[in-house]
């Protein structure tokens, strides 16, 4: 069932409503992208109104720059030095603008004295992890927070954002931070490898399987650079727009951005492309897993079992091999088999009657049915079934199936 929207203020987030763009605005010159650094009023209040302007729906104000040291070469932050941003800063964005101000930062005494200053949600790319008391002032509070995905150092696969992200829900629940006041972010960058990174935004649907909204953010990252070679941030914006279309096409619910006017273009492109949400009004929905981590999620979230997980995940999909020029003879035995696995195969239709020497086969099945067909041919030295055997494990294997 699709889960209910985060209200934030006036404005709603995930669910069936428009993906909504964060703009985002460091109060750190150290930051790594420079131009979303201000650092006096004029300039603030000049990014502010440009934000508006461009049509952005949040506004996310930061004063500790959190890139990666292991990517720049930056200047850390005192937590003296980032509460002082925030008191100096904070006042002046929120008295010249309508828009929802959202605080980024992982320390509750920051967190609590930009609330009093009237920022209306939480972003915390700790999960609150760093700060135990950061649930409490959320709680408190009654705002809303962003949860990123903090595997301590860097998470080097989706699965242990799948895992960063299962804690940091975790202690939210045990906080008493309502579902519907939590958005997840799958943490793109933080330096991350450009592959996990290119991963997390392909499987983006594994993370909406939470049933929170997710939110994207991609802008001029790091991955982007060493995708197009190109290090200087600066240079990162044809890029970004193209992560983030992709990013809207496979589920992002709301973008992160130092470009308003740009991510709205890759918002606008990236939903038409979009597979349309399939449930009627009793809240039955028709729902494509994607792949069996998501389907995990999925099960854990339903409260199934941790000792049958993986192995219901395993019949949650449709695997499809295709057999080139199969002998009559084989192609029918394989057929059978796979009947009798509970799967099916496909071939020419003349193949029953052997009015065709070969034919192609379309096997169709889970992963566990392909896996004991794969095995049970390995066993039958005729028609070189053995060898047809053989090919699907080592296929499955190549893929991770195995």
């Amino acid at each position: 069932m699709t889960p209910p929207a985060v209200q934030v203020k006036e404005l709603k987030i995930g669910s069936k409503q428009p993906v909504r763009v964060m703009g985002v605005i460091n109060l750190s010159p150290e930051s790594f992208y420079k131009g979303s650094v201000a650092t006096n009023e004029e300039q603030l209040i000049d990014m502010v109104r440009t934000y508006e302007m461009e049509g952005a729906d949040v506004i996310d104000v930061g004063a500790a720059s959190s890139s990666p040291l292991n990517v720049y070469s930056r200047d850390t932050t005192s937590l003296e030095e980032e509460y002082k941003r925030v008191s100096d800063f904070l006042g002046p964005i929120i008295e010249n603008t309508s828009l929802p101000v959202s605080i980024d930062t992982t320390s509750a005494k920051v967190a609590e004295r930009a609330l009093d200053l009237g920022a209306v949600m939480i972003n915390d790319i700790s999960g609150l992890q760093a700060d135990e008391r950061m649930g409490s002032v959320a709680v408190e509070h009654l705002v809303p927070v962003i949860l990123m995905a903090n595997c301590k150092n860097y998470c080097a696969s989706v699965q242990a954002s799948l895992i960063a992200l299962r804690n940091s829900l975790s202690i939210a629940e045990n906080t008493g931070i309502e579902n519907d006041r939590i958005i997840v972010d799958p943490g793109i960058g933080f330096g991350k490898p450009t592959e996990v990174d290119i991963k997390l935004i392909q499987k983006l649907m594994t993370f909406k399987a939470f049933g929170r909204p997710v939110l994207v953010g991609v802008s001029r990252k790091a991955f982007l650079g060493d995708v197009l070679g190109l290090p200087n941030p600066d240079d990162r914006l044809m890029g970004t727009i193209a992560a983030t279309t992709i990013g809207v096409m496979n589920g992002a619910d709301i973008i992160r951005a130092h470009d308003v006017k740009e991510a709205l273009v890759a918002i606008k492109i990236g939903q038409r492309f979009r597979k349309k949400d399939l449930e009627d009004s009793a809240g039955i929905e028709l729902f494509q897993i994607q792949d069996y981590e998501e389907c995990e999620a999925i099960l854990e979230r339903i409260g199934v079992s941790s000792k049958i997980i993986s192995r219901l995940a395993q019949k949650s999909i449709i695997l499809n091999i295709l057999l080139r020029d199969i002998k009559i003879p084989p192609a029918l035995i394989i057929k059978q088999e796979m009947l009798a696995l509970g799967g099916d195969a496909a071939y020419h239709h003349d193949t029953i009657d052997f009015g065709i020497d070969s034919t192609d086969v379309l096997i169709m099945g889970t992963k566990m049915q392909l896996k004991r067909l794969g095995y049970k041919m390995k066993k039958m030295d005729y028609f070189r079934l053995e060898k047809i055997g053989e090919s699907i494990l080592t296929l499955l294997n190549k893929h991770g199936e195995l």
